[in-house]
């Protein structure tokens, strides 16, 4: 008999179970009144999103492995426990419809074109009772299992900035990785901090940027093509009547969740905020991508 944790992934916790239920063992839900155990996390974004981008490939790994869920721990647990597992190994494929949404609306709207119905076709209320139901469940979700309003808007909050930095080149890196052209390591995440202001600025629960990284381009050239989104929007509103009002919507919320960027971009001035280079090439980068649908639809 085998036991102990399955080395050798960079998820070996994930891996572990997964193998475990594979092998016939049952899992029990155990949740004492008294918390067993205690751990603690990172507490600035850079090393936030690059220990989801390890999670990333480790899962994309066991995805496309022999023992993917889909194939292998289908036949060996059953359906249901295996799209369970399913749901974590493909996780990264959430970036796609984030990153549709999260640009081709906000151009849309910069263009005047609609991708959305009318307000006065009757799929408009589809869209809008997907998007409240959606986000209306997980919110109860939260709040039956003992969370707050605050706390579930920080998580869906980190699982966009998770999509568009931690999936994106965690996905790339393991396709680079696949077709050999490139290596990667295994490199720890801190979780230990010895400077007071970043530990206070955990506990005001301010995002604490700070790092020059490739990882802030995407969320941070999305919040700038929003901004201008929203801007315009606003103005052509009065323009286009009830023609763009899904899209406006859309752009407004997106718009929210990206304050602490704006803030860490132009308000702040401690060592959290945006570096300078970033700000500069995701604006560029937020140009480019502006005009180029320019010259598309010409």
């Amino acid at each position: 008999m085998q036991i102990g944790f399955r080395y050798g992934s960079l998820v070996e916790d994930y891996y572990t179970g997964y193998r475990l239920h594979c092998e016939g063992w049952r899992s029990i839900f155990c949740n004492p009144p008294k918390i067993a155990f205690y751990g603690d996390s990172p507490k600035c974004l850079i090393d936030v999103v690059s220990q989801q981008k390890r999670w990333t490939i480790g899962l994309l790994e066991v995805a496309f492995s022999r023992f993917s869920p889909i194939t292998y721990g289908v036949r060996s647990t059953s359906l249901l426990t295996g799209m369970a597992y399913c749901q974590y190994a493909f996780w990264a494929f959430s970036s796609i419809p984030l990153v549709i949404y999260g640009f081709l609306p906000q151009v849309a709207l910069l263009y005047g074109a609609s991708v959305f119905p009318k307000s006065s076709d009757p799929c408009f209320w589809l869209y809008i009772f997907l998007f409240l139901g959606a986000y209306g469940q997980d919110l109860l979700d939260f709040v039956l299992e003992g969370g707050t309003c605050h706390c579930w808007w920080n998580d869906q909050r980190m699982w966009l900035i998770r999509g568009f930095s931690s999936f994106i080149f965690g996905s790339l890196e393991f396709t680079l990785k696949t077709l050999n052209l490139s290596t990667y390591g295994f490199n720890l995440t801190s979780k230990v901090n010895d400077d007071d202001t970043q530990s206070k600025r955990y506990e005001q629960e301010m995002f604490d940027f700070g790092a020059s990284s490739i990882m802030f381009f995407p969320i941070t050239t999305l919040a700038i093509v929003n901004l201008l989104a929203f801007v315009y929007g606003l103005y052509g509103v009065f323009v286009w009547g009830e023609g763009l009002v899904l899209e406006l919507m859309l752009v407004s919320f997106a718009v929210v969740n990206s304050l602490p960027i704006y803030m860490a971009m132009v308000l702040r001035d401690d060592d959290g905020k945006l570096p300078k280079n970033v700000c500069i090439l995701a604006g560029s980068l937020a140009c480019f991508v502006i005009m180029s649908v320019f010259f598309v639809l010409k």
